[in-house]
């Protein structure tokens, strides 16, 4: 599926099932008739109310960003977390330390 530019009521975007943009956009229909496809609910409700497709996308790529970044976080987290644990298991005094661990945190 190709996206296209987002066309406005002035200016439609021709459109075919294959290149049918993500947003809201206004289209002619083969018989030459001005529609609009919503993709925003403010836009299902009124064809005249300001498109929130380009807000949601801005939101949705900035919570897919801060993912990134929190998976990317807890890696490292999990890598120190592994060298960590080893270096307490290899150490001469590491049934004590993770004893003693263990009694601070309650488990």
């Amino acid at each position: 599926m190709t996206s296209i530019g987002t066309g406005t009521r002035d200016n439609p975007v021709p459109a075919t099932p294959d290149t049918l943009p993500n947003a809201c956009y206004w289209f002619t229909d083969p018989d030459g008739a001005l529609c609009l496809s919503p993709g925003c609910m403010a836009r299902i409700q009124d064809p005249d109310a300001q498109c929130l497709c380009d807000t949601l996308t801005a939101r949705l790529d900035r919570l897919t960003g801060r993912l990134r970044d929190l998976e990317e976080r807890h890696r490292y987290a999990n890598v120190w977390w592994q060298a960590l644990s080893s270096v307490v298991r290899d150490h001469p005094d590491g049934r004590a330390i993770i004893t003693e661990t263990r009694a601070r945190t309650g488990r």
